[in-house]
C-alpha cells in the first residue's frame, strides 16, 4: 500500500503536492523527509481521523460507499451502488472524489482505473454491511462449503475453490437471494431482514435472536446467509455484504447528499453593519478594561476546584450594570488574550501584559481581544442554555465550539458584503452538512448556533445577521487589515475629561489607559457605558495623597486632562484635603500618634478609637497598642487624615504593590483533530519540491537483533532515541522521530495509549525522560507526572496547544 501511495504522491507534481500538504498540515510537524515517510504519515490513524473531521456530508457518503465496495473498487461500481444518473456523474460525484483525493483519503491507480483506500479505512464499516462472502467463507472447510452449495441446490463439485465460486455467484445475484429467503420460515426472514439493515453481526441466543441450533438460524447458516466467524471466539455470525444488499431491496441506494440550498438573505448597507459592529467592539474593549481595573484592586477569588463561581460573576455584573454572560465573555476573552493571571493565593489578577494592553489605542486592544476570542476552543457563553451555569474560566470543552464559530464566520465570509440572514438559525443546515462529524445534525447544532451568533454579535464579528468588516478580516487572519478597519470605525481613546461642579468627571467614549489610571487614582468610578463617570471625595483624594502625590501634583494633573478647567468646588476639595493631610503622623513604636495637643486630646477621647487603647506619652504624643497599619486604618475610618512616618520621622509613601512575574493563566489542551496553522505558501512549496527531489525509499522494518546488548547497558549510557526505537514497537519511524524530539526539547505531543487492561485512551503529554522501557512525562489529562510503557504507545502526533499554554 505504501509504495502505490508513494507513486501517486510523486505523480502529483509540486503544485498539487503542495496543496495536499496545506490541506493535511497536521503532518508537517515533524516535516516528512521523503515521500515514503509522507505516505506513512498520511496513513497514520490520528492523521486520517483529523482529516475525516474536515470532510462534508457528501464526501462521507461517497467514502462510506467506497469502504463498503472495498479497496480497489471502480468508478462504475461506485456509480451503480449510488444509483447516480449519467447526467449527475460529472457533478457532485466528481466533486466528492476530487476532495477525497485532495485529502489523500483515496487515490486512483493508473493501471486499472480503480480507487485505493488509505490504510486505516480499509476495515471501516460505516454502512453496517459485512465482509464479502468469499472472505468470510474462505477459512471454512471444503465439507462446509459443499453443504452450503447443496442447500442452495448448486451443482456438486470436488474442489473447494469451485464450491466457493458457485456460492459467491449465487449470493451475488440479488434476485436469487430474495427468492431463496422467501422459502425460509417467517422468523428466519424477520431476523435476516433486521440484520441486513442493522448488522452485520449477531450473537445467537442474545436478546430476541434465536439460538444457533434453532430451525430458523440453522436454515440461514446452512445457506450461507450467515457465516460463523473463524476462529469461533465469541460465537458471532456475520451476514455477507452481498446478502445484506440483496435484502435491502432493488431500490436501495445509499445517499449522496448535496449541499443544502443557501438560506434566504436580505441586502443591508455594509456601512450600517460595520457601525453596529463598532459599537459592540467598543463595548467589548471597555468591558475588559473595567474587569482589569477591578481585578487590580479587588482580585477575583476562584472556587476550590478552579474557575470563577456564579455568585462572583453576578456580583461583578451588578457592579457593572451588565449581564453575567457578558462578564463571562469579557473574562474568557481577556484570558485568551493573555491579560489575566493568578496571584499567590490563586485569585484572578491582571497579567504583566495587561498594563501594556491598557496603554494601547482601542483599535489595537480590540485586535488582541478578537483574535483571542477567535482561537478559544470553547464558547464562553455556552452556559446561557444551561439550567445550572457552571464556573467561568474552566475552559472545559472538546473544541467543537471553536469549530462552529470559525465555520459560521467562514461561511458568511464567502457571501457578498451586506448579505444578511433573515433567520439566523437557517444556516444550521449548511454548517451541519459541511462537517457532520463535528456539528452533528441540524437539531444538534441548533442550540450551539444560538449562543455562537450571540457571541459573534457581542464581539463585533457580526451584526444584524451579516458579517462585519472585523469578522471578515479575522476569518482571513489579516490582523493589519483588522487593525485598519478598527482604527477607521472605532472611536479613539479619549485623553481628556469633563470636570463638573458636582465633583464628577465625565468621559464621553472610551478613556485612554493613562486617563483611566489618573482618574482611578483620585476618584471612584461610578458608571461605565457610552460615557464613563468618576466621583471625587475626600477619601479618594486622600488615597492619591497616600501614594505620594501632593496637592500641587493633583491639581496640575487635573488641569492637563480637563476639557474646561478645574471647577472651584473640586479645587476647594483638593486644597482642603491637602491642608488636613499629614496633620497627624503615625510613627511605628507599636505605635505612636503625633500631632497638636488640642487635636490629640480630641483623638484620645474619640469613642470609635477605643480599640487602639491610646494613651498619652507627651502632650503631642499618643501611644497605640495596634500596629502602624491598623492605627492608620482606624484613624482614617474615624475621619482623620493621618500620614505614616518612618522611624527617623520622614514620610513613608504608600504605593500599590505590583508583580513582575504574573504569567497569563493557562488554557486547556486542544482536541487531537485540531489542525495547527500551516506554513506560508512559499515554505510549503519548498517542502513539496524537496520531497519530490528525494529518491523513493522502501521503509525497512525495525529489527531488535541487539536487544541483549541493550539490556547489558546501564540506563545512563543509553540515549532516548535508542530506547524509544527499540521498545516503541508500534510506532512508525516518523512517530519515533517526533517522540525523540519531544523528549529532547520537552515539548508536548499527543499519544494514543493502551493501559494494562487493554483500554485505549487519548492524551497530551510533555515527555522529559526515558527510563529503560518507560516514557516519563507530564500528563495534561491527569495534571501530574506519569510513566508510559513505550510498547503500549500506539500512535504519536503533534499536540496543537493554544497560545499561552505552558507545556
Amino acid at each position: 500500500m505504501a509504495f502505490t501511495l508513494v507513486q501517486w504522491l510523486r505523480s502529483l507534481g509540486p503544485d498539487r503536492l503542495a496543496e495536499l500538504l496545506r490541506v493535511r498540515s497536521e503532518i508537517l510537524v515533524p516535516g516528512p523527509r521523503s515521500l515514503s515517510e509522507l505516505a506513512n504519515m498520511l496513513s497514520s490513524p490520528l492523521s486520517v481521523g483529523a482529516a475525516l473531521h474536515r470532510l462534508d456530508t457528501g464526501c462521507h457518503d461517497a467514502l462510506a460507499v467506497i469502504c463498503t465496495l472495498g479497496d480497489g473498487c471502480t468508478r462504475d461500481a461506485i456509480e451503480r451502488f449510488l444509483g447516480v444518473a449519467e447526467e449527475q456523474s460529472g457533478t457532485e460525484l466528481d466533486r466528492v472524489l476530487r476532495v477525497l483525493q485532495d485529502n489523500a483519503m483515496i487515490w486512483p491507480t493508473a493501471k486499472d482505473n480503480t480507487y485505493r483506500l488509505v490504510g486505516p479505512l480499509r476495515n471501516a464499516n460505516p454502512m453496517e454491511l459485512g465482509d464479502p462472502a468469499e472472505k468470510l467463507l474462505q477459512p471454512h472447510t471444503a465439507t462446509t462449503l459443499r453443504a452450503i452449495a447443496d442447500a442452495l441446490d448448486l451443482p456438486p463439485t470436488k474442489r473447494k475453490a469451485d464450491s466457493l465460486r458457485l456460492i459467491k455467484d449465487f449470493l451475488s445475484d440479488p434476485e436469487k437471494v430474495r427468492a431463496e429467503l422467501a422459502k425460509a420460515p417467517a422468523k428466519a426472514q424477520e431476523v435476516a431482514t433486521e440484520v441486513a439493515w442493522h448488522g452485520p453481526k449477531i450473537r445467537p441466543s442474545w436478546g430476541p435472536t434465536p439460538a444457533a441450533k434453532s430451525p430458523e438460524m440453522r436454515w440461514l447458516t446452512d445457506r450461507g446467509f450467515f457465516v460463523e466467524e473463524k476462529p469461533p471466539v465469541y460465537g458471532l455470525l456475520e451476514m455477507p455484504v452481498e446478502v445484506g444488499l440483496a435484502l435491502r431491496g432493488p431500490d436501495y441506494h445509499p445517499p449522496l447528499t448535496a449541499r443544502p440550498p443557501a438560506p434566504p438573505t436580505t441586502a443591508l448597507d455594509s456601512a450600517e453593519v460595520d457601525q453596529a459592529a463598532a459599537l459592540a467592539a467598543t463595548r467589548l474593549v471597555d468591558g475588559v478594561a473595567r474587569l482589569l481595573e477591578r481585578c487590580a484592586t479587588n482580585p477575583m477569588a476562584q472556587l476550590q476546584n478552579g474557575g470563577i463561581g456564579v455568585r462572583v460573576l453576578k456580583q461583578v455584573a451588578k457592579a457593572f450594570k451588565a449581564d453575567q454572560h457578558d462578564v463571562r465573555l469579557w473574562l474568557e476573552t481577556a484570558a485568551a488574550a493573555g491579560l489575566l493571571s493568578c496571584d499567590d493565593a490563586g485569585n484572578i489578577v491582571p497579567a504583566d501584559g495587561a498594563e501594556q494592553w491598557r496603554e494601547e489605542p482601542p483599535a489595537q486592544q480590540y485586535v488582541s481581544l478578537l483574535r483571542g476570542w477567535w482561537e478559544l476552543p470553547y464558547a464562553p457563553t455556552a452556559d446561557r442554555m444551561a439550567e445550572k451555569p457552571g464556573p467561568a474560566l474552566l475552559g472545559a470543552s472538546d473544541g467543537i465550539d471553536r469549530e462552529l464559530r470559525q465555520d459560521l464566520l467562514g461561511e458568511l465570509a464567502e457571501w457578498d458584503r451586506g448579505q444578511a440572514l433573515t433567520e439566523q438559525a437557517q444556516i444550521g443546515a449548511v454548517l451541519a452538512w459541511k462537517r457532520p462529524t463535528i456539528h452533528g445534525s441540524v437539531t444538534d447544532i441548533a442550540d450551539p448556533l444560538l449562543f455562537t451568533w450571540a457571541e459573534s454579535d457581542a464581539v463585533g464579528a457580526t451584526a444584524r445577521g451579516a458579517l462585519s468588516a472585523f469578522g471578515l478580516h479575522c476569518c482571513k487572519g489579516d490582523d493589519e487589515a483588522l487593525r485598519s478597519a478598527a482604527e477607521k470605525l472605532m472611536p479613539g481613546a479619549r485623553k481628556t475629561a469633563l470636570l463638573q461642579a458636582d465633583l464628577t468627571a465625565v468621559v464621553a467614549g472610551t478613556p485612554s489607559g493613562a486617563l483611566s489610571a489618573m482618574l482611578n487614582l483620585m476618584a471612584d468610578p461610578e458608571n461605565r457605558d457610552t460615557a464613563s463617570t468618576w466621583r471625587f471625595s475626600p477619601a479618594s483624594v486622600r488615597r492619591a495623597m497616600d501614594q505620594g502625590h501632593s496637592t500641587e501634583d493633583l491639581l496640575r494633573s487635573l488641569a492637563e486632562i480637563s476639557d474646561s478647567g478645574i471647577p472651584q468646588t473640586l479645587e476647594y476639595l483638593i486644597n482642603d484635603v491637602g491642608r488636613r493631610f499629614g496633620e497627624l503622623k503615625v510613627r511605628p513604636v507599636q505605635c505612636c500618634v503625633l500631632g497638636d495637643e488640642a487635636l490629640l486630646l480630641e483623638v484620645s477621647r474619640n469613642r470609635s478609637l477605643r480599640d487602639l487603647a491610646l494613651r498619652e506619652l507627651a502632650p503631642t504624643v499618643l501611644a497605640s497598642r495596634k500596629s502602624a497599619k491598623e492605627t492608620l486604618a482606624a484613624l482614617r475610618k474615624a475621619g482623620y487624615s493621618p500620614i505614616q512616618q518612618t522611624a527617623d520621622g520622614t514620610v513613608a509613601v504608600e504605593r500599590v504593590k505590583k508583580s513582575n512575574d504574573r504569567a497569563p493563566i493557562q488554557l486547556r489542551d486542544e482536541p487531537y483533530w485540531s489542525v495547527p496553522e500551516a506554513p506560508d505558501a512559499d515554505e510549503i512549496r519548498e517542502i513539496a519540491e524537496r520531497l519530490l527531489a528525494q529518491p523513493d525509499e522502501v521503509q525497512q522494518q525495525r529489527t531488535h537483533d541487539d536487544g541483549i546488548q541493550i539490556e547489558l547497558l546501564s540506563a545512563g549510557m543509553i540515549s532516548a532515541e535508542l530506547l524509544i526505537t527499540e521498545h516503541a514497537v508500534r510506532l512508525a519511524d516518523h512517530e519515533i522521530r517526533l517522540l525523540v524530539d519531544a523528549v529532547d526539547n520537552e515539548t508536548p505531543v499527543h499519544i494514543e495509549y493502551l493501559d494494562q487492561n487493554g483500554r485505549s485512551s487519548s492524551r497530551i503529554v510533555t515527555p522529559f525522560d526515558v527510563n529503560l522501557n518507560a516514557l516519563e512525562a507530564y500528563c495534561h489529562l491527569r495534571e501530574d507526572n506519569r510513566n508510559f510503557r513505550l510498547e503500549r504507545i500506539r500512535a504519536v502526533s503533534p499536540a496543537n496547544l493554544p497560545n499561552g499554554t505552558a507545556s
